[in-house]
């Protein structure tokens, strides 16, 4: 056991100065360059300063929906599934990084045997009756094996493995961003259904009382059946826009449940509850294009893609050149348990050994090619990412621009079309007009208040999409 401790001491030697001289075949990482716009389409509401508070969902001030976020960070099933992925890809690091170690295996064996007396030139010897032919053995030991990665081929696997554990990081960002938004837009869709349905229902009130003011002067003679029926029928399809309406706020209710990880009627009874549309902030910080490399999860993770798909390169290369092991073994032997742990029963084996490919029929060098052409694929994905990536933020910010201005415009037509309609009633009293301008004014009045519901909740999706855009969210 001397003998061999002292062989083992000076390997090491021998191993820290083939270390030293050692190197990692394969190309080195580096992020590719991607044409960046200088500067975002400004739009009155935003700005290019550095982007601050990343929860951009508490600037809404709406307590409701910042519940219904955590609710949906802490339960959301696909992050859980995520998560899972993160585990297993940090994990599966640990077993790449292990090969850097030595291997060693312990075992230990009985075995009885029998041999025949009959077999072979045992049956011819005459002292065959003197031979012990039942026999026992003990064995225990261990052995051990190292490769030496000289040429990189582990740490470039160690390399590949860490970036796709940070890519696997990111892709949980990516989720949690997209589960944030998902809730968001549901809660701000259901609000803007909300505020539909109390114009629908306050115009079906209006047109109901216009139908009996209508059926008054019918009985005094002052009005045609022609003008009771057509109130009636306007009052009917502003009635008929009710039922969808109510529908949509449940459904949007169903989804948001799901995306917190809840059954889908855990929340139907609070956000059935009225509410008003929350309000955008008034600048949006939008930051730089380069900050898309550094905020978004989905670049990050298509960085590290690369990263792991570069690396993969040199653990290709590094099956061209030898590979060096340090294979030891230890071993007492002995027929009786007793003798087992004398030194006259230990075996013992040391020594180097090279396995070196020299002919596979070009295999290796073909996986070489295979891993260069999935680097290539990589890099012509992470540019689409980004391209994708900048298209998405200027659509976002064209959007919430012009929905802006639409609302504005919006704005202002209902409360112009409001004095209309009071001023149409008054005139139809005084017996100035007729009906049917009343009713017309009274529908634009509706189609006006409909419109800018939509246009409202339109400007905060904008705003949500393009938050989502800009990669905000995913930071706790």
């Amino acid at each position: 056991m001397k003998t061999f401790a002292g062989a083992a001491g000076r390997a090491w030697v021998l191993i820290l100065a083939i270390l030293s001289a050692g190197c990692v075949v394969g190309p080195n990482y580096s992020r590719p360059a991607v044409p960046l716009e200088r500067g975002w389409q400004k739009t009155k509401s935003t700005s290019s300063l550095e982007p601050g508070d990343v929860r951009w969902w508490r600037k809404l001030d709406d307590p409701e929906l910042v519940r219904l976020i955590g609710m949906g960070i802490s339960g959301n099933e696909n992050l859980k599934e995520a998560e899972a992925r993160v585990r297993e890809a940090r994990a599966l690091c640990g077993v790449a990084s292990a090969a850097l170690f030595p291997q060693a295996d312990a075992g230990a064996s009985f075995s009885r045997s029998h041999t025949s007396e009959n077999a072979g030139i045992i049956s011819q010897l005459p002292q065959k009756k003197l031979i012990n032919f039942t026999q026992n053995l003990f064995q225990t030991g261990f052995d051990a094996s190292w490769e030496i990665d000289i040429f990189g081929g582990t740490r470039r696997r160690m390399e590949a493995a860490s970036a796709r554990a940070a890519g696997s990081v990111e892709n949980y960002r990516d989720v949690m961003l997209s589960v944030i938004a998902e809730i968001a837009r549901n809660y701000v869709e259901i609000r803007g259904a909300q505020k539909q349905l109390a114009a629908a229902e306050t115009n079906a009130e209006i047109e109901r009382k216009t139908l009996a003011l209508v059926k008054v002067k019918f009985a005094a003679q002052s009005a045609s059946r022609l003008d009771v029926e057509r109130a009636a029928a306007q009052l009917e399809r502003t009635r008929a826009t009710i039922p969808p309406l109510r529908a949509s706020i449940r459904e949007g209710a169903y989804r948001i449940a799901v995306l917190t990880g809840r059954p889908p009627d855990f929340l139907l009874k609070e956000l059935l509850s009225t509410a008003p549309i929350p309000n955008p902030p008034d600048i949006v910080p939008t930051g730089l294009p380069s900050d898309l490399l550094l905020r978004r999860p989905d670049l990050r993770r298509a960085q590290d893609d690369l990263h792991a798909a570069t690396a993969d390169i040199g653990v290709a290369v590094a099956d061209l050149y030898p590979r060096f092991y340090l294979t030891g073994e230890a071993s007492p032997q002995a027929a009786k348990f007793s003798d087992l742990f004398r030194q006259s029963s230990f075996m013992w084996s040391f020594g180097p050994t090279i396995d070196w490919p020299i002919f596979h029929g070009g295999q290796i060098r073909a996986n070489i090619a295979a891993t260069k052409a999935r680097r290539d694929e990589a890099v012509a994905s992470y540019r689409q990412a980004v391209l994708t990536a900048m298209q998405e933020v200027e659509t976002s910010l064209a959007r919430y621009g012009e929905d802006q201005v639409e609302r504005e415009r919006l704005q202002s037509s209902f409360q112009a079309q409001s004095k209309a309609v009071a001023l149409a009633k008054e005139r139809y009293r005084d017996g100035l007009t007729n009906l049917l301008t009343v009713l017309d004014a009274e529908r634009q009045l509706t189609d006006i208040q409909n419109s800018l519901a939509v246009s409202q909740t339109r400007v905060m999706v904008d705003l949500i999409s393009l938050y989502k855009a800009l990669g905000g969210g995913w930071k706790k």
